[in-house]
Formats: C-alpha cells, structure tokens, sequence
C-alpha cells in the first residue's frame, strides 16, 4: 500500500544493508541502482527482442548476477555513461514475492549515507540477493554478445 501512495519503500535487510525501491518512473539517467524484475516480460519491456541465448542466460543466472545491456523503446538516449542500463532478475523466493505483489519495475539504489534515525525502514526478513558492492556482472546484448564484467 505505501508503495502506491508514496512510489517508494526503504528496506534494512538482516545484515544491515540499506537500500530504497522506487517507481519505474523515477529513474534517471544519472542514477547509478538497478531495475529489479520478477519476470522475463518485464526484461523485454526494458530491452526490447533479445536472442534466446542473451535470455536463457538471465533466466537461469543466479540472483546474485547484475547484467548490464542496451536499452529498448523510449529508454534510449537514458543510459549511463557506457550506454547501457543495470538490471537484475531476482528469485529469491522472499523478495520475489515482493516484487509481484508489486506488479510492476522496481527501480533500487543502495542507500549507504542515511543515518539510523532517518526515514521509515521496513525490516526484511532475508538478506538481499544482491550484493552491496563488487559481485558478479554480465553485459549482454540483443544479438546474443555476451561479456562478464567486474561489478
């Protein structure tokens, strides 16, 4: 229900992680968070057509990969420095759940400067699949290009 009103929620997962979800809509090129998706339909929205190889890949990853590709549609021209847009398919079956209930893209910055006083955070009841910094990243592209990246 706050999602709807407000377009944002502020989790702390268990191991102190912070971070905040937003509205698809409230991404902007400069931002440096992810869009977090619960189904491939929703890849296609961000991406466009991609070759079954580029979607197998994100389908069967584990939720700790980020993968980094090309826009599609009218996020083009809104990318970050490289051109390319961060994305994430997550499984874990706690957050999945989340994300659906949502029934739409999540767009995720990490939020490592807020104080402990500041804003309501929800607290999660698992860690979050992703991690924080570093991790494991794959550029991938329509055409079925692949390249694994230093997150």
């Amino acid at each position: 229900m706050q999602f709807r009103h407000s377009g944002k929620l502020c989790f702390e997962d268990p191991i102190g992680n912070r971070f905040r979800w937003g509205r698809f809509d409230s991404w902007n090129a400069g931002n440096t968070g992810i869009f977090l998706l619960h189904d491939l339909q929703q890849l296609r929205g961000l991406v466009g057509t991609f070759a079954e190889v580029a979607l197998d890949l994100v389908e069967y990853s584990s939720d700790q990969v980020i993968f980094h590709s090309p826009p599609g549609g009218f996020l083009w021209g809104k990318t970050n420095s490289e051109g390319l847009i961060t994305f994430a398919l997550i499984k874990s079956p706690y957050w999945y759940r989340l994300l659906y209930d949502l029934r739409e893209i999540v767009y995720m910055q990490w939020d490592e400067g807020a104080e402990q006083g500041e804003g309501e955070w929800i607290p999660a009841v698992q860690d979050f699949p992703l991690p924080a910094a570093g991790g494991r990243a794959i550029e991938i592209h329509a055409d079925g290009r692949v390249k694994i990246r230093n997150a």
